[in-house]
């Protein structure tokens, strides 16, 4: 498959008078994943939001390999977005709930199959732990067609073992993907992030994943 580049130019968002983000421009390709950091309030779910469509008060301009584009028209299938606050519902089992977001058998069992997830079919969503179903968010979103992934928070609440399957699957079965990563176990970003960008005072800034400690304690 081709690399497919994703141009994000002038991405403002204001609320009232406070600007929360200040014309940020944002490159990012298939086959690369890129650290988004930042103290809590800087505006990273904020600015993915924005990309998604959820805050619609932001603008900004999208193109997609040099052909401008609606990314948050989610007919287009561009960008698929995992949000912070949990969103499967309580009452239906595992296996319900992964054949109505993939409905062909194939789909289904990369993730029912997933040794994590094996065990835990015909549980409901609402008995499971706060890490089972976080991890079973992030495989419904983690494996929709879109070229571009953005994730927030995606390590919340995994136990150590469920955040090494989610580096090990970023990193061997994402490489189609531009994937955006914001959390605050940074540390968990930086150990597979490509290249990372800091974002304070609305800008995004890029930053070696060497100076994030110094980064993080000068602000």
């Amino acid at each position: 498959m081709d690399s497919q580049h994703l141009h994000i130019s002038d991405l403002s968002l204001s609320y009232g008078g406070n600007r929360i983000l200040n014309n940020i421009d944002l490159d990012l390709e298939t086959g690369k994943i890129y650290g988004l950091l930042g103290l809590n309030g800087a505006g990273k779910s904020s600015l993915m939001q924005s990309l998604f469509g959820s805050i619609r008060k932001a603008t900004f301009n999208a193109y997609l390999n040099d052909k401008q584009t609606q990314i948050s028209n989610q007919q287009n299938l561009i960008v698929s977005y995992l949000p912070q606050d949990p969103f499967v519902m309580k009452g239906v089992s595992v296996t319900d709930v992964v054949q109505f977001w993939y409905p062909e058998p194939e789909d289904q069992d990369k993730i029912l199959y997933e040794p994590m997830v094996h065990p835990m079919h015909s549980k409901k969503v609402g008995v499971l732990s706060m890490g089972e179903r976080r991890f079973l968010e992030f495989l419904l979103v983690f494996y929709l067609p879109h070229p571009f992934l953005m994730l927030d928070e995606p390590f919340s609440g995994l136990a150590p073992l469920q955040i090494q399957r989610v580096q090990e699957l970023l990193k061997e079965k994402g490489s189609q993907k531009g994937i955006l990563i914001s959390d605050h176990y940074f540390d968990n970003v930086i150990q597979i992030s490509d290249q990372n960008w800091m974002l304070r005072h609305g800008k995004l800034e890029s930053i070696d994943a060497g100076q994030v400690y110094e980064a993080y304690r000068k602000q």
